[in-house]
C-alpha cells in the first residue's frame, strides 16, 4: 500500500465494511463507550463537541483491519509482517507536507484543542495514547519511532511513558540522560494502520533507521519532512505533530498514571514515575483527524492493543525461520493479551519442537509471550477447538514441558511477585506435537468421512453378486470399509451390508460364535479397519 493519509485510510476501512461512522455530534465523555461498543470495527465520529477535530479509534484492533493494510489474508499476517520487516528502503526528504498547514509555537501551544477525555474510570488524567514517539540515537543518528502514551499535565506539558528498557526509545532516552541532556522528540498522533505496524517492529541485532524500516512496509521509500523546532523528521503523511523535548536530564522523577493497560488491569504502583515532555510546537493539517487507541475494557484482546499481536507474531515467525525451524504459522490468541503464543511447525528432527518453544519464549523484543505452545502441521492454530484437542491429547506434561527461568516480561503483568525493577519470570513452553519416527496412528484425528461420490447411473446387483464381487475384492488386498462402500457406490446400502454380513463369518472374525469358522491371522488380514472385529 502506498503512503496514504489517515483520511484515505478511514475511507478504505469504510469501503471494506470495517468502519462504524457517527454523523451526530458526540461529547468527549461519550467516546470511551463508543469504542467499547464496537470491538470488531473501527469508529469515526465526524463531530466532537467543543473540538475542531473529528475522532477516529479502534483502527488497529482486528486481524481483518491489519490484513487490509498489508494486502494479505488474516492468517498470513505473521509471515507477511516477518517478510516486510526484513526489507528496507532509504527515506526521501521532501520540502513540505500537509502537516505544516497550521503551526503553533511557544506560548500559542495549547493541547486542549485536542479532544481530551478520561478513558478508564481510575486513570490519573486524560491521555494521548496513539502517539508515535520519534527520537534519534545520539551516537548513530538513527531515527526510532514507537508507540507510547502521553499523560496530560498542562497546555504545553505531558508525561511520557518511555521506560521499557529493551525498547529503542527508552535506550535513546537513557543515552541522553547519561549525557545529562534533554532528548528532542516529535510525536505523530495516529496514522494509517500500516505505518503503525511498522513502528512496532524492530530487527534484532541490526542498525535500522525507522524510516528505512517504514519503507519496507510501504514497498518503497517513505517520504519524510523536517520538523520545525527539533532536528527530527516525520512522515509526510502525518496528521498532527507535537515537537518538544523530553526532560531526560531530570530522570524518572514525575508521578504518572495510573492507567488502564493492555492487560485489562491498571498499572502497578512501582511503575508510577516517568519523564516529562515539554511541547514547544504543534503542527497539523487543516482537516486533521485525531486518533485515539482503544485499550482495556471488558474485552482487552479486541482493542487497538491488538496491534501488538501481529507485531509479535511477525517477530516470532522471522526468528523461528532464522533458527532453522520449519514454521508454518504463528498465532497469538487475542484474549491472551500477548502472553500466549501458538506456533504450527513441521518437525523434521527430534529437537525441533523444544527449539521452537525456546525461541518463542526468548525471541521477541516485545517481552512476550509468557506461555508458548507448538503444534503439528495438521492442527489449525486459529481454531481453538483443535488447539484444545491437541493440548489435551498430544501434550505430555512429563516430557513435553520446557521451563525457562529468569526471563524478561512485561512489568505490568500482575502475576509478577518481584517488587522492584527490573523484573523477570519463569516462562513455560508446551510441546503439543507427536513424537517423530514412531507409529503415531494413535494420535490420528477421527475426522468425519466426506460423502462418497455417486455414479450417474449404475447397473443394479443382487446381494449374491455383491457378495461374490466383495469376496474377490478383499482377497486382492486388504480393504477399509470406506473403500468397499466406494467400490459399490450406487448400490442400495442394505444390499452391501447384508452381503458383507453373509461373507463376514468366512473371514474368521467370529470364532467365539461360529466354531465352524476357526480364527486365523491370515483371515483377519482380508479387511482392515472395518470396525467389525
Amino acid at each position: 500500500m502506498p503512503q496514504i493519509s489517515l483520511a484515505e485510510w478511514v475511507q478504505a476501512l469504510d469501503a471494506a465494511g470495517l468502519l462504524r461512522r457517527y454523523t451526530d455530534e458526540k461529547r468527549v465523555d461519550e467516546l470511551p463507550q463508543l469504542m467499547e461498543d464496537n470491538p470488531d470495527k473501527a469508529i469515526f465520529v465526524e463531530r466532537v463537541k467543543d473540538s475542531a477535530f473529528p475522532f477516529f479509534a479502534n483502527g488497529l484492533q482486528t486481524p481483518e483491519i491489519c490484513a487490509l493494510a498489508l494486502g494479505c489474508q488474516p492468517r498470513e499476517l505473521s509471515a507477511e509482517i516477518g517478510r516486510r520487516s526484513m526489507v528496507h528502503y532509504p527515506a526521501k526528504l521532501v520540502g513540505t507536507a500537509p502537516c505544516k498547514e497550521v503551526v503553533m509555537k511557544g506560548g500559542d501551544v495549547d493541547l486542549t484543542i485536542l479532544p481530551l477525555f478520561l478513558h478508564h474510570t481510575h486513570d490519573g488524567q486524560a491521555y494521548i495514547n496513539n502517539g508515535r514517539i520519534i527520537t534519534r540515537d545520539p551516537e548513530t543518528g538513527d531515527i526510532n519511532d514507537g508507540i507510547q502514551r502521553l499523560m496530560y499535565r498542562s497546555k504545553d506539558l505531558l508525561s511520557i511513558d518511555v521506560r521499557a528498557p529493551n525498547h529503542k526509545g527508552a535506550i535513546n532516552g537513557a543515552a541522553h540522560h547519561a549525557l545529562q541532556k534533554d532528548m528532542p522528540v516529535a510525536v505523530c498522533v495516529g496514522g494509517p494502520t500500516l505505518d503503525q505496524i511498522s513502528s512496532m517492529m524492530r530487527v534484532p541485532g541490526a542498525r535500522i533507521d525507522g524510516w528505512d524500516k517504514l519503507g519496507g512496509f510501504l514497498g518503497g521509500p517513505a517520504e519524510v519532512v523536517q520538523c520545525e523546532t527539533v532536528d527530527l523528521t516525520v512522515p509526510a503523511n502525518a496528521e498532527i505533530v507535537l515537537e518538544g523535548h523530553v526532560m531526560t536530564s531530570e530522570g524518572f522523577i514525575h508521578d504518572e498514571g495510573p492507567y488502564g493497560e493492555a492487560t485489562g488491569t491498571y498499572g502497578v504502583e512501582r511503575l508510577a514515575h516517568n519523564w516529562n515532555l515539554k511541547v514547544d510546537c504543534v503542527t497539523y493539517r487543516r482537516k486533521s483527524i485525531y486518533q485515539h487507541a482503544s485499550i482495556g475494557g471488558m474485552h482487552p484482546g479486541r482493542t487497538d492493543m491488538y496491534i501488538w499481536l501481529p507485531a509479535i507474531e511477525g517477530d516470532l515467525f522471522e526468528t523461528l525461520q532464522r533458527a532453522g525451524v520449519q514454521v508454518l504459522d504463528v498465532h497469538l490468541p487475542p484474549g491472551s493479551c500477548e502472553n500466549i503464543a501458538y506456533a504450527r511447525i513441521k518437525p523434521v528432527s527430534g529437537g525441533d519442537a523444544k527449539q521452537a518453544l525456546a525461541v518463542m519464549l526468548t525471541g521477541s523484543h516485545q517481552q512476550f509471550p509468557k506461555v508458548a505452545y507448538v503444534f503439528d502441521e495438521d492442527i489449525d492454530i486459529y481454531d481453538e477447538e483443535q488447539v484444545k484437542w491437541a493440548q489435551a491429547f498430544r501434550y505430555n506434561p512429563g516430557t513435553g514441558t520446557l521451563l525457562i527461568p529468569g526471563q524478561n516480561i512485561n512489568p505490568l503483568d500482575p502475576s509478577i511477585s518481584m517488587k522492584t525493577l527490573p523484573v523477570s519470570i519463569t516462562k513455560i513452553g508446551l510441546d503439543c506435537t507427536m513424537p517423530l519416527n514412531q507409529d503415531n496412528s494413535k494420535f490420528a484425528r477421527a475426522v468425519i468421512t466426506p460423502p462418497i461420490e455417486q455414479p450417474a447411473a449404475v447397473a443394479p446387483l443382487t446381494e449374491d453378486e455383491i457378495e461374490a464381487q466383495l469376496r474377490e475384492l478383499i482377497q486382492q488386498s486388504p480393504r477399509s470399509w470406506r473403500e468397499i462402500l466406494t467400490y459399490f457406490a450406487g448400490q442400495p446400502y442394505q444390499h452391501i451390508y447384508r452381503a458383507f454380513g453373509r461373507l463376514r463369518p468366512q473371514l474368521g472374525r467370529m470364532a467365539d460364535q461360529h466354531p465352524d469358522y476357526p480364527y486365523t491371522i491370515a483371515a483377519t488380514e482380508f479387511v482392515r479397519g472395518t470396525g467389525n472385529g
